[in-house]
C-alpha cells in the first residue's frame, strides 16, 4: 500500500483541499506571475478567510514550496516519459528528447518555467542549507538530465578539458560536485555543466521574449545547439535539417 495516499475521509478531504489550494495558487501565477500568488489572493480565489489557509499551509513561502515542488514534478514525468516513451531511443537520442521536452515544457508554461527557475537552489555542501519539498523536487529534476550524460560518460567517455586549463579554485570545486555526476572526472563535469548553462540560458531567453530581436523562431536554432553538443560529446548526430532523428550513437 502506498502511505502517501489518504486512508480516511478526513484526510481525503484534506488532499482535495491542498489540491484546490495549489491549482488556485497555479491559476494566479498564470495570470499574474509569481507576485500575484499571495495567501489573501488565493482564499479569495477559493471564497475562504486567509486564516483558514493557515490550517493547510503555515506560511505562503510554504504554498510556494509545494506549488514548486508539484511543478517540478509535472515537468520531471513528463521528461521522464519522453526519455522512456522510445524502446529503440539509445542515450544520445533519450538525451536529445528531454533537452526538447524541457523546451516544449517551458515555452507552454512560461508563468511556470519563471517560478521554478527563479528561484535559487541550496548548496547542499552548506552545513545550514534548507532543502524544502520544492528543491528536493529540483534535484529529482537535475538527476534526468545529469544521470543521463554519466551513462554516455561511462558508455562512451567523450573529450574534455584537462585540469592544467582550470584555475585551482574551479578544479576543487568540480571534483566537490563530481559525485553528483556518478565520479566523472573534473573535465568532464565542466563540460557537462556548460552545456547544461548553454541550452537553459537558450530557453530562459527564448521563454523570456529576449531573441525576438535577431531570431523569429528560435527552434531551428535551439536544434542546431543540441547538435552541436551532440557532436562533442561523441554522439552520431545527423545535422537537424536531414529531418532524421538525432541522438544515434
Amino acid at each position: 500500500m502506498d502511505l502517501s495516499t489518504p486512508t480516511t475521509r478526513r484526510d481525503r478531504q484534506r488532499a482535495a483541499t491542498v489540491a484546490e489550494i495549489k491549482a488556485a495558487a497555479r491559476k494566479l501565477l498564470v495570470e499574474g506571475g509569481a507576485s500575484a500568488v499571495g495567501l489573501r489572493a488565493v482564499a479569495r480565489e477559493l471564497g475562504l478567510s486567509a486564516p483558514a489557509l493557515y490550517r493547510y499551509f503555515g506560511s505562503h513561502e510554504d504554498l510556494i514550496s509545494a506549488l514548486i515542488a508539484d511543478l517540478y514534478d509535472e515537468l520531471t514525468d513528463a521528461l521522464i516519459e519522453l526519455r522512456d516513451g522510445d524502446p529503440e531511443a539509445d542515450l544520445g537520442g533519450k538525451l536529445f528528447l528531454v533537452a526538447g521536452g524541457l523546451r516544449d515544457w517551458a515555452l507552454a508554461h512560461p508563468a511556470e518555467f519563471g517560478l521554478l527557475f527563479g528561484a535559487p537552489v541550496p548548496n547542499p555542501h552548506a552545513d545550514d542549507h534548507d532543502l524544502t519539498a520544492g528543491h528536493l523536487a529540483a534535484m529529482r529534476f537535475g538527476a534526468v538530465f545529469k544521470d543521463l550524460v554519466a551513462q554516455i560518460y561511462r558508455q562512451k567517455p567523450f573529450p574534455h578539458p584537462a585540469e592544467e586549463q582550470f584555475g585551482a579554485e574551479l578544479v576543487a570545486q568540480l571534483k566537490q560536485n563530481s559525485e553528483f555526476f556518478d565520479g566523472m572526472p573534473a573535465g568532464a563535469v565542466y563540460l557537462s555543466l556548460t552545456y547544461w548553462t548553454r541550452l537553459y540560458g537558450l530557453i530562459c531567453m527564448e521563454v523570456f521574449g529576449q531573441l525576438h530581436w535577431a531570431l523569429e523562431d528560435a527552434g531551428a536554432y535551439f536544434e542546431a545547439q543540441l547538435f552541436e553538443i551532440g557532436e562533442a560529446l561523441g554522439l552520431d548526430c545527423p545535422p537537424p535539417e536531414s529531418g532524421v532523428p538525432a541522438g544515434g550513437q
